[in-house]
């Protein structure tokens, strides 16, 4: 009944951040017109933008040191009381001095890197950039503090609000004042710091103002190697790009790219929503049933295998059609084979939430900061050996293989820490079964475009009655899934 519970919790929570997640990326765009109008923001301008961005992405992590999830972590033990108490408002005081620290280096030292960059107006933009670090940095636990508390809702509001500030702030320094990437870093650094204002003074007056020093050392040991893992991480999502532009050629990083945009849906849809809500729902299962099996995880397994294989298929069969109405050069058809392995990538990187969140309960995070790391490399490894033999085709396999190894080294560790009988034949049977379907689609690629999209329609609606068939699924879940649907869902 307990998992029966969870598993209602997780699945409502990762609807509603999936689907801000969605929003947030639809948000994104209304910008994309003021970014690449080189009358407001001039193209060299625009690349410096999008080195900030990638710079913070790689910094926040390594700067948070972890404590956004030692949060998540440690509030979910079994601590006394007292220390429990304390938590909160502890993470929130360290992670206030990291922020205050990166406000006034970045002011201090920003002369002197910009002697290093040699930007123009280089030393207001570092120190901008700085204080934006600073209030992502410090907003950071407070969310994490609204996803301990299970309130999706609120931090999915949190982040869209942001968002609408960052478009307002860039409208108005950007197209109205005219002040360049100045202008929007001015709004970067606004909607970042009245966001962080008001998640912190939220987060201050449900907490109590309790400090445990003793804690320190223990978030410190669990956090640090997340935070290394933070910076590698990176390197695994994007670095194949990089590669691809160095041993291939520009051309082919474009089709790569878009492959993964298509890919990135399954990503987007489910994986980080997925992922937002099973870190917490898991840590707190575990909490409460702290010997035996990881029931829900077992369980959330086997849903997790069946309906992302299916995601997997729809975005194979439907690649080259969404493709061929949105391409004006007919270059960027050769993503649609890439689309298949890239997506079965993102596939194993959700895989790879549910084991990890066993090693975050057991607080092995040096494990963790490893398994990233051998991943990573071997997905560097991969992609200066195959690329040139294969081209794209070689990243991309190179990704799966990667993220695969990842998602199996968690598996290894996880089930060392705490045996749990996951249903292995059931992601093997979906995986492969999304692939042959998947097979079949490519042989009506010369079909009529009408012909083309109603064969591979059936191929993806042949999906279900195939998983029931194979008893994946019984046919009384399939019902007990619907009826749970219309008690919750305006479905007339």
């Amino acid at each position: 009944m307990a998992t029966a519970v969870s598993m209602t919790r997780l699945l409502r929570q990762s609807s509603v951040y999936a689907l801000g997640n969605l929003l947030l990326k639809a948000s994104g765009l209304v910008l994309a017109p003021l970014y690449l109008n080189t009358a407001l923001l001039p193209q060299v301008a625009y690349g410096q933008l999008v080195l900030l961005d990638a710079t913070a992405q790689l910094l926040l992590p390594l700067l948070s040191l972890g404590l956004p999830l030692g949060l998540l972590k440690f509030a979910t033990d079994p601590l006394p009381y007292e220390r429990q108490k304390a938590l909160p408002f502890t993470v929130l005081s360290i992670t206030g001095g990291l922020s205050l620290g990166v406000a006034v280096l970045s002011w201090w030292g920003a002369p002197w890197l910009n002697q290093v960059l040699g930007w123009p107006e280089g030393v207001k933009l570092i120190r901008l950039f700085g204080i934006y670090l600073a209030a992502k940095l410090l907003s950071g636990v407070p969310l994490a503090f609204l996803r301990l508390r299970e309130q999706a809702g609120w931090y999915t509001t949190a982040v869209l609000a942001e968002a609408l500030l960052l478009i307002g702030g860039v409208y108005y320094f950007l197209a109205h004042q005219h002040l360049g990437l100045s202008g929007v870093l001015l709004a970067m650094v606004v909607s970042s710091g009245l966001s962080m204002a008001v998640l912190t003074g939220g987060m201050l007056r449900h907490v109590p103002r309790c400090w445990d020093r003793s804690l320190l050392v223990e978030l410190m040991r669990f956090g640090l190697p997340l935070a290394l893992s933070g910076v590698v991480l990176p390197v695994l999502h994007v670095g194949d790009r990089y590669l691809l532009n160095w041993l291939a050629d520009t051309q082919t990083v474009a089709v790569y790219g878009w492959a993964t945009r298509l890919s990135g849906v399954l990503n987007m849809l489910l994986v980080q929503g997925f992922q937002l809500a099973f870190v917490v729902v898991g840590l707190k299962a575990l909490g409460e049933q702290p010997t035996g099996e990881a029931a829900l995880h077992r369980r959330t397994f086997r849903h997790y295998s069946i309906w992302g294989s299916w995601m997997v298929l729809a975005l194979s069969l439907s690649a080259y059609d969404v493709t061929a109405l949105l391409a004006t050069d007919v270059a960027y058809l050769k993503a649609e084979p890439l689309v298949l392995p890239l997506s079965l990538g993102y596939l194993a990187y959700g895989l790879y939430t549910i084991f990890v969140n066993v090693l975050y309960a057991a607080g092995d995070s040096r494990f963790i900061a490893w398994n990233v790391t051998a991943a990573s490399a071997l997905n560097m490894l991969l992609n200066l050996w195959w690329i040139p033999r294969w081209g794209a085709m070689g990243a991309a396999w190179a990704t799966l293989i990667a993220y695969g190894i990842m998602a199996a080294g968690a598996a290894w560790r996880a089930q060392r820490l705490r045996p749990t009988a996951y249903p292995w034949v059931v992601l093997v049977g979906t995986v492969t079964l999304a692939i042959g379907l998947a097979w079949l689609g490519q042989g009506t690629l010369s079909w009529p475009d009408p012909l083309r999209l109603l064969g591979r329609s059936v191929l993806l609606m042949l999906y279900l009655p195939m998983i029931v068939g194979l008893r994946f699924y019984r046919w009384t879940e399939l019902r007990e899934g619907w009826r749970w649907m219309r008690a919750r869902l305006p479905l007339g």
